[in-house]
């Protein structure tokens, strides 16, 4: 299992969602907004505001 799919079931424990269950909508509206923060951070959704640093895939090491 890769480590995004790691660090949402994480994140989902601590938010105390479960899958089946009718949840809160403050609650899923903060997952989802980790969701596509992640997802914009790794280039695979557009990111409505870029800010300078933030790299969808890790610099060459040849700098």
């Amino acid at each position: 299992m890769d480590d995004f799919a790691v660090q949402l079931a994480r994140e989902a424990r601590r938010l105390g969602l479960t899958a089946g269950e009718v949840q809160d909508a403050e609650v899923l509206l903060a997952f989802a907004e980790l969701v596509l923060t992640e997802l914009a951070a790794r280039g695979l959704v557009p990111d409505a505001a870029p800010q300078p640093g933030c790299w969808a895939r890790p610099r060459p090491t040849e700098n």
